[in-house]
């Protein structure tokens, strides 16, 4: 099946800036992808045709030229019990050295109000700021971002804000989750009994570990766990900051469990994608089975869980053969677990781009309403980003009481009932 093009003119260091998310399903056909473009705006498009064709979504009303460094994306039904209809975007900006905010309400495809939250020092070079985002089970806002990887100064250089209203008019400053260790940082709803609380998935680039993070709202805490402190790594600060989705993490909502998928090293004949399951509670990491194991020339990686049934998806560039190319010439995959990744699927070929493909999204969840595994991609010297029209695979609404596989070989969409599906 052919492959789409969702837009052709997008930011050439997409990867480096965390700068492509989603797609955000509010239906099987009905799906959302934010993402940044040449001039430097943020700009939303969405199918209605299950990825067929897309388009720009309220052109006026985005936030234009903001000459954004790092962005974050969190969707409302990405939190435990929320079924609200807010993409929250949050982006730093070096033209006035500014933390911004912005709320995309799928119900009627409008922007809110550009909102700025804090001010940083920044250096003004691509690789020197992060910034992630959540919706905590309360629905307050977490905003988290660092101007400048060299500096270490809370408040100055990085910062933490939360919100009730969507920094309309209450902006509360926390502890901010950054420090001399240079972090990549994706938050995360918390699922302790405090419902302002957060946790987070930290890269450190100093030391190099994969770390999970609570964040007690109450004590204005962090406390923090070890996922993977492997000496293996050979990943320097400069590529963590440049390939910022190493790691991807989604929130099962059945358990508010985290899981979270990582390369142990980048393109080296060792390196495995791994996979873990986090009891935020306790917390407990359990190792699950690696996605990937001793793969060279593959790297990035992207997940998704359909909230139905708990099926995992994970998608990456670069074949686990090993017989492509990174930065050079790889395509896209995703494999699958049906049973909390003790197991995965053969890989399964997504798109047909044979290309220097540098970033992947999966959108992270599928709700009650369906949705679609669709991975988008971004590749670098076309500045593109694409999505394949028939390799995705179709989650039904929840009342239809199927999964819908859009088979090419097959011809017409098949459906089939999956364990845990009524």
């Amino acid at each position: 099946m052919a492959d789409v093009t969702i837009n052709a003119g997008v930011d050439g260091l997409t990867e480096n800036r965390d700068a492509l998310h989603g797609p955000y399903w509010t239906s099987p056909s009905v799906g959302y992808v934010v993402f940044q473009v040449a001039s430097n705006a943020i700009e939303i498009e969405k199918t209605a045709d299950s990825g067929a064709a897309w388009t720009i979504q309220d052109a006026t009303g985005n936030p234009a030229s903001i000459n954004n460094r790092s962005m974050a994306v969190w969707w409302d039904q990405e939190t435990p019990g929320n079924s609200g209809t807010l993409i929250h975007i949050a982006w730093v900006e070096t033209t006035s050295n500014e933390v911004h905010y912005i709320a995309f309400d799928t119900s009627d495809n409008t922007y809110g109000t550009d909102r700025t939250i804090d001010a940083l020092t920044i250096s003004g070079t691509s690789s020197d700021s992060d910034v992630g985002i959540t919706v905590s089970k309360s629905g307050r806002v977490y905003v988290c971002a660092r101007g400048d990887f060299e500096q270490d100064t809370e408040n100055t250089d990085h910062s933490m804000r939360s919100s009730s209203d969507g920094f309309a008019t209450n902006n509360e400053s926390e502890l901010s989750p950054y420090s001399s260790a240079e972090e990549v940082v994706k938050l995360f709803p918390g699922a302790d009994a405090d419902e302002n609380d957060i946790s987070a998935v930290v890269y450190v680039s100093v030391g190099l570990s994969l770390e999970f993070w609570k964040f007690d709202a109450s004590a204005n805490t962090w406390g923090a766990t070890t996922i993977d402190n492997d000496s293996s790594y050979t990943v320097t600060s400069t590529e963590a900051r440049l390939y910022k989705i190493i790691a991807d993490a989604a929130v099962q909502l059945s358990d508010e469990h985290i899981i979270v998928a990582w390369w142990s090293d980048l393109d080296t004949s060792t390196g495995d994608l791994r996979c873990a399951d986090i009891d935020q509670a306790t917390p407990t990491v359990t190792a699950k089975t690696n996605i990937d194991t001793n793969t060279d020339d593959s790297a990035q990686v992207a997940l998704l869980i359909n909230q139905q049934n708990n099926d995992w998806y994970a998608a990456y560039l670069g074949s686990d053969a090993g017989d492509e190319t990174w930065g050079v010439t790889v395509v896209c995959y995703f494999k699958k677990s049906d049973d909390g990744g003790s197991t995965w699927s053969a890989e399964q070929t997504y798109g047909v781009q044979l290309d220097d493909l540098r970033a992947v999204s999966l959108g992270r969840t599928v709700g009650d309403a369906g949705g679609r595994v669709m991975p988008v991609w971004f590749n670098d010297d076309l500045e593109d980003i694409l999505v394949n029209d028939g390799n995705d695979i179709e989650i039904a609404a929840a009342s239809v009481g199927g999964v819908g596989i859009r088979n090419p070989m097959a011809g017409p969409m098949t459906l089939r009932t999956p364990m845990g599906v009524s």
